[in-house]
């Protein structure tokens, strides 16, 4: 059974970097079906506009017009992508819809097995930013986020921000599958002062992953930034 990839579509600008991250990752775990959504507001109905005020009523009807230019700009994008895409024979699939996008992506995200995303920016309206939050928070699957700009390649060299318990465990299981492909994967674990350094966890050894060990000392300045700084060197 073919592995699947939903790929979320929100900002136009974004979506070649989500397309080519979505194929990347197609390659890395040897081949999945890209399911690509793209979510609309929903079309004022009849009923609303009747009882709304003029005034309302038309900047309903704009901005749901505005949207619409919005998804017709993402379906271009996908026709783009998809046609060289196709020629590569793999096997991708359109998918608008409108309504509530947080329950749309997690319902289309429990159903696949990697969602892939563009991280929000900062001028980002609410939609963008709750697709993200429900893909990431909500649909309990591993979750690809592409950042402005995207990568031409990745997969090949891996980081992995280990700590000991069952979370950690849970987050690195559904890439094992892909881990073998590297090559390298580095372990970057903290440490406090006068704490036993940590071992290469069994969940990477019992399944034939070779990884290399990075002690980071955690101390009063912000960890997180340990971690990429080192992420960084490592490349």
């Amino acid at each position: 059974m073919p592995e699947v990839i939903l790929a979320v579509l929100g900002r136009p600008e974004a979506a070649a970097s989500v397309l080519h991250a979505a194929q990347g990752l197609a390659t890395l775990v040897g081949g999945a079906g890209i399911h690509v959504l793209a979510v609309g507001l929903a079309r004022p109905d009849s009923p609303l506009l009747a009882e709304s005020l003029m005034a309302e009523a038309t900047e309903l009807l704009v901005e749901w017009e505005r949207d619409q230019a919005r998804i017709d700009a993402l379906k271009q994008a996908f026709d783009g992508w998809a046609a060289a895409t196709w020629d590569a024979g793999a096997s991708v699939h359109w998918n608008a819809t409108e309504g509530a996008v947080s329950a749309i992506v997690e319902e289309r995200g429990r159903g696949a097995d990697f969602v892939v995303i563009a991280r929000p920016g900062a001028d980002d309206d609410a939609a963008t930013r709750h697709a993200f939050q429900a893909a990431l928070f909500h649909t309990e699957r591993p979750v690809l986020v592409v950042p402005a700009g995207g990568s031409a390649s990745f997969g090949r060299a891996v980081a992995i921000a280990w700590r000991d318990d069952k979370r950690a465990v849970k987050a690195v299981v559904p890439v094992l599958r892909f881990l073998a492909r590297a090559g390298q994967v580095h372990l970057l674990a903290g440490v406090r002062a006068g704490a036993a350094p940590p071992t290469v966890p069994e969940v990477l050894t019992d399944h034939g992953v070779s990884a290399e060990l990075h002690i980071l000392p955690i101390g009063e300045a912000p960890f997180g930034k340990a971690v990429l700084a080192k992420a960084h060197e490592l490349g």
